[in-house]
Formats: structure tokens, C-alpha cells, sequence
């Protein structure tokens, strides 16, 4: 062979060679991103099991470009299963978070759940409901009581000459007028319910004065009636008495014209008011320490008077620690108007304000005793990087939690739920504080259904209901009165007593706007209240 032919074979083979060196790297590169494609592989058995994390050294030099452009990713790559996660330390606090946040919904859908069934007699509520809360639970169990109690009246208590401590003679006096209703009565169920639970001293401390404002009292559905003449001490009757009274010793007659000899007009509010201050005249002539002034359509919870005994020198320690005296202590009251007042916005802002501020003051004080605590284990390790510190990213997240999403969370949830409901259950309320079931109730107490007065107060009481112009009520014009003086004003809670009225007012038929709410969850309670 010659070297032209030798070098013409040669030039022939290196074209193939070239071939087979570039198909070679080529190869070698699918297999290798193959390899890196596929994180398992069947074995012997064709299960898929995963490939164990490898690395793949860097070659130093390419054969091809071909192969030099498919290896363009990473030098080094770790592959792992991804069966297998594993979390990082920087992880943890999120993860913790996280967590805590899942437990704050749970604890408030519960709370929100708790009040969606619980707050449905809260006027003020979301979850309120007229038909459930207006039930007569507890009241119609009081008149079912009353009836009974009326079909066998006990004989009336013989007056006690020598005070004992049970009876404290002639320490409450209590006024009832009443008038002729168009279709129903409830004077012989009030009655009944103030009496029917007390003790035979308890009733000897008590003197009832019942006024039958008719102008013709003998039309009066209770004239005459046997267990008015039990149950009542005195009977008070405008004009001339009828023959039939002159056979009782307890039927009295007074003026009609109680205002200086002026003719008595025909307005209803004129006449309610002089017909109350009647009742304000005879209880201060007795002389008792208190006088109560209690409207014919109530029912009485069967521990009103112990509760009242109970609550009375509470106040009275009140009135001399702070030296405010009192005007009146409330039996009664509507709470159709303590719910959320618009005019009061600027004290819920205040509130709310005051919350936030507190809570931050919390967590700032919070992360510096942290903080604290992070330096002294630091020093305590002998200043080593393993010290430990405080982690600022799961304050972060937690404040972003608190002031932008739990605590807005909660205040809407507060409202919600109505604010007869949050008193009901706030243990800090002055009612769980003093122990006497009594409290302050400056403003919308509402109405003139159960109201005790100090005797020191009747003079001013009596005069402000006669005299003239008669635009408004007793209780309304009270209210201003006692503001002016600066008169404390109570209120048992929750209250004894409740206006019956439902259906059926001196005004005709109608819903009732006076009902007390609480006075009806009495029911499930003891034998006793």
C-alpha cells in the first residue's frame, strides 16, 4: 500500500470515529440527565423503590459541544427522595404559629357557637329571637304558683308589737295602685307572688297599701274580692266610700283633688303620677324605712324579698363610704334598653383603644424579657455562638396575628354577641364583685314597675310627682331629678321582678316593650330564687 492510499484509508476512518466519539458523549449525557430525571427504579421484583441522594462530579473537560450545552445545570446536585422532607430549623417557628393560630379559630367558632345559642334573648344580639326570648318561662311557673296559693290563702300574720331581728318591724312599706284593665287583671298574681314565700315575720315587716284609683272603686274587679282583704294591709279609695266598705276596717277613702284643692284633669299622666304620690303620702306617714312602689301587673321571683334584704345595706354602706347618697334601688328594670347605644360610641372607642394598648404594652414587655433571658443563657455558655437568641421572625408573625387578625376577631365576635350577654358572663361586673347581687345603673333604666325608695327621699319624691306641668312620667321626670341632685341610682341583678303586661296594658292590647329577659332564665335555676 502506498502512503497516498494509506492516508486516503485514514481520511476515510476519521469521519466515522468522529461519529462514534461524539454518539459515545452523547450518551454518556442522556444517561447522566436520565439519571437525574428519574428519582427511582423498578428492582428485580418491578417495585419502585427510590433512588438514594448521590452526587455527580463535574467533568474537566467536554468532548463535544453537544455534551458541553446538555451540562449547563449546577456542578454539584443533591437528589433526594421525596418521600423524605426534611424541615429546617427556620421552619419551626412558622410551622409553630401556625398551630397556635388553627387553636385561636377553634376557640372562637366555639365561643361564636356559644353565643349563636345562648345569646337569643339579647335584644342587641345577632342570634336574637322575639319568639324565644318573650317565652314566659319562669313568670308563667310564678302565676301557676299564685293560683295556687290563691285558692287557699293563709290567714293574714298578726302584726309583730316587738321588733326581732327576722322581722325588722315596719321596714318596708309598698304601694300598688291599680285601675281597672279592659279585659285582664294582674293584681291578684302580684299580690300573691310578693307574699306566698314569706316567713310569718318576713310578712309582719311588710305593710301593703293597695290604692284602687277607679273614680268609682266599686267597679274595680278586686272591690270586695276576700283575698284582697288577706293579702292587703290598707285599701285606699277615692271619694265617698262605698256602703260595703264601711264593714271593713282596712278600706280608707281619700281626696281625689290631692294638689292643693285644684280639680284633678283627665289625662292618664296626670292622674298615674297623683296616684302614685297618694301611695308616697301613706307609706312616709307610717313611718317605714323604705318605701317600694310596685305596679299591678308584675310577678315576683320567690326570693325578692331576701335578695332585697340583702341588698339594701350594701348600698347603704355605699352611700356612706362615698358619701353619695341613693334615690332608688331598682326590682325591675326593661332590658329592651341596654343594648348597644349609638350615643356611646366614643366610650366603646375608648375601649377598644385602651385593649390594644394594653395588649401591646403585654408583648412588648414580653419580647424584652425574652430578650433578657436570650443574653443571660448566652453568657452562661461562655459567650459561645450556641447561646441562643431571640427569634424576631416569630414575634413578627405573631404580632401581624394579635393586632391584625385575632384581636379585631374578638371585638366583632363582643359586639356579636350582644352586651346583656358579655355582663351576663363577665366575672369582673360589680354584681360577682360585692356579692350582693347589686349595681350602679346610671342611665336607660326603665320602668317604674319595682323602685324602693329611702324614706329620706320621700318628701322630694311626693313633691315632684304633684306638682304640676304633668308633660311626663314619674319615672321619666326622676330620672332628671335625681341626675340634678346627684342621687345614686341601683338596680338588683338580675332583677325579681317582671311585667306581665305581655298582651294586655292599661293603653289597650299591645307587645309589650318593658319585659326583663333574665328574670325568665330564672326557671333552670334552684327551687329558691
Amino acid at each position: 500500500m502506498t502512503p497516498s492510499m494509506s492516508l486516503i484509508g485514514s481520511a476515510q476512518k476519521l469521519p466515522s470515529l468522529t461519529s462514534a466519539r461524539s454518539a459515545g458523549c452523547s450518551s454518556r449525557c442522556h444517561a447522566i440527565l436520565a439519571k437525574q430525571r428519574a428519582p427511582s427504579r423498578p428492582d428485580q421484583l418491578g417495585h419502585i423503590v427510590p433512588l438514594k441522594t448521590f452526587s455527580i462530579p463535574t467533568t474537566t473537560a467536554t468532548p463535544h459541544h453537544h455534551c458541553r450545552a446538555s451540562s449547563s445545570r449546577p456542578t454539584v446536585r443533591s437528589l433526594r427522595s421525596p418521600r423524605h422532607v426534611v424541615t429546617t430549623h427556620a421552619d419551626q417557628p412558622a410551622m409553630l404559629v401556625s398551630r397556635v393560630n388553627a387553636v385561636f379559630w377553634l376557640i372562637w367558632g366555639l365561643l361564636f357557637a356559644t353565643s349563636y345559642f345562648t345569646s337569643y334573648d339579647d335584644p342587641s344580639s345577632l342570634f336574637y329571637n322575639a319568639d324565644r326570648a318573650y317565652e314566659q318561662r319562669f313568670s308563667r311557673l310564678r302565676a301557676a304558683e299564685a293560683d295556687v296559693f290563691l285558692s287557699h290563702v293563709p290567714p293574714k300574720p298578726a302584726p309583730t308589737t316587738t321588733p326581732t331581728p327576722a322581722a325588722d318591724n315596719n321596714l318596708l312599706c309598698i304601694g300598688i295602685p291599680s285601675v281597672n284593665r279592659t279585659t285582664e287583671s294582674f293584681l291578684a298574681y302580684t299580690l300573691a307572688t310578693l307574699t306566698d314565700n314569706l316567713t310569718p315575720p318576713e310578712r309582719a315587716s311588710i305593710h301593703i297599701v293597695v290604692l284602687l284609683a277607679d273614680r268609682m272603686p266599686e267597679k274595680h274587679f278586686a272591690y270586695g274580692a276576700a283575698w284582697l282583704e288577706t293579702l292587703a294591709d290598707e285599701i285606699l279609695l277615692y271619694g265617698t266610700p262605698p256602703p260595703t266598705a264601711n264593714t271593713s276596717t282596712i278600706y280608707h277613702t281619700i281626696p281625689l283633688n290631692l294638689h292643693d284643692g285644684q280639680p284633678r284633669g283627665p289625662g292618664r299622666v296626670e292622674n298615674m303620677r297623683l296616684d302614685h304620690s297618694a301611695l308616697v303620702e301613706a307609706c312616709r306617714n307610717r313611718g317605714a324605712r323604705y318605701f317600694a312602689l310596685v305596679e299591678d301587673d308584675i310577678v315576683a321571683s320567690r326570693a325578692w324579698f331576701a335578695r332585697l334584704r340583702k341588698a339594701l345595706p350594701y348600698v347603704e354602706q355605699q352611700a356612706a363610704r362615698t358619701g353619695r347618697d341613693w334615690i332608688y334601688l331598682r326590682l325591675f328594670y326593661s332590658e329592651i334598653f341596654m343594648g348597644w347605644n349609638s350615643e356611646e360610641w366614643l366610650t366603646y372607642a375608648e375601649t377598644i383603644v385602651l385593649v390594644y394598648v394594653v395588649v401591646l404594652l403585654a408583648f412588648l414587655e414580653t419580647l424584652r424579657r425574652r430578650r433578657r433571658w436570650a443574653v443571660w443563657r448566652k453568657a452562661g455558655s461562655g459567650g459561645g455562638s450556641g447561646g441562643g437568641g431571640v427569634d424576631v421572625s416569630r414575634y413578627t408573625m405573631a404580632a401581624a396575628l394579635v393586632f391584625g387578625l385575632w384581636m379585631p376577631a374578638l371585638i366583632v365576635l363582643y359586639f356579636l354577641a350582644g352586651r346583656l350577654s358579655v355582663n351576663r358572663l363577665n366575672p369582673l361586673s360589680a354584681v360577682f364583685a360585692n356579692g350582693a347581687g347589686v349595681r350602679e345603673m346610671p342611665r336607660y333604666g326603665c320602668c317604674a314597675q319595682g323602685l324602693v325608695f329611702p324614706q329620706r327621699q320621700l318628701e322630694g319624691f311626693q313633691a315632684l310627682l304633684r306638682d304640676p306641668p304633668y308633660h311626663f312620667a314619674g319615672d321619666q321626670i326622676l330620672e332628671g331629678y335625681a341626675d340634678d341632685k346627684g342621687l345614686v341610682k341601683w338596680a338588683l341583678e338580675p332583677s325579681v321582678f317582671q311585667h306581665v303586661g305581655l298582651k294586655e296594658s292599661s293603653d289597650g292590647p299591645r307587645r309589650a316593650e318593658v319585659w326583663n329577659f333574665g328574670f325568665e332564665r330564672l326557671h333552670s335555676r334552684s327551687a329558691g330564687v
